[in-house]
């Protein structure tokens, strides 16, 4: 399924593989300084993942479900993943305060789903929300990436298991050796994890930097036919 990594060294370098098993997905401007992708998973039209011009970024990848973080109404202390997204798209939930939303909120799943969330503010600060399990708030200078894929990062952090999943471990050791990543190399990253068979097979690869100040995508994984996304000239 899907790969998410964070790279917080001279330049913040987000990467993003949206593996997809035949949902419907297009691309919506409509949020000034936003690129987002929205989903629909048969209920309609939802944000999935996005960045802003300034390297703001979420995301929603399916997890394993514990049982708990299931759908409950929402209320002044609960909120659903979807619903968060489309706050911090109106300019309602703010990435910088994240973590004293999180003290007085908790997320669950939508309806009939498990996922979990990978968010990064403008300084690079990420937060991964894991309905029913947790959240993780790794500040930038506490190391220099972050990866998600698609299980539990709050269990591994518990019950210190090996991890099982090769696009992580690869994912991992390409930002552990690279000296300096930039959109080739974050694009590398992306084609040797993304997915060619399957259920879940790689629709859609994007990578932001904020130095640059552009993000850049392709499409069922034909990595050197890329498009450019000038967030300057949106505007």
């Amino acid at each position: 399924m899907c790969t998410s990594f964070i790279s917080r060294k001279n330049d913040t370098i987000i990467g993003m593989n949206f593996d997809n098993n035949g949902m419907k997905y297009s691309i919506e401007e409509k949020h000034e300084g936003w690129f987002v992708v929205m989903v629909d998973g048969g209920s309609g039209k939802h944000p999935s993942f996005g960045v802003d011009q300034n390297g703001r970024f979420f995301n929603n990848l399916i997890v394993n479900s514990n049982g708990k973080g299931l759908y409950r109404r929402p209320s002044s202390k609960v909120t659903y993943t979807t619903k968060l997204f489309t706050g911090i798209l109106d300019g309602i939930i703010v990435p910088e305060h994240l973590q004293e939303y999180l003290e007085k909120v908790e997320v669950v799943n939508v309806p009939d789903w498990s996922c979990h969330n990978m968010i990064c503010d403008s300084a690079a600060n990420v937060w991964i929300i894991e309905p029913g399990r947790g959240n993780i708030h790794s500040p930038a200078n506490e190391s220099s990436f972050f990866v998600m894929t698609n299980f539990s990062l709050v269990d591994m952090g518990i019950n210190k298991s090996k991890i099982d999943c090769e696009r992580y471990e690869t994912a991992v050791r390409m930002l552990t050796k690279a000296d300096e990543i930039n959109i080739d190399s974050a694009f590398e990253i992306l084609q040797e994890v993304s997915q060619k068979e399957g259920e879940w097979m790689t629709e859609f690869s994007m990578v932001f930097s904020k130095n640059k100040g552009k993000l850049y995508y392709c499409q069922n994984r034909n990595f050197e036919n890329r498009y450019e996304y000038d967030f300057k000239s949106q505007k």
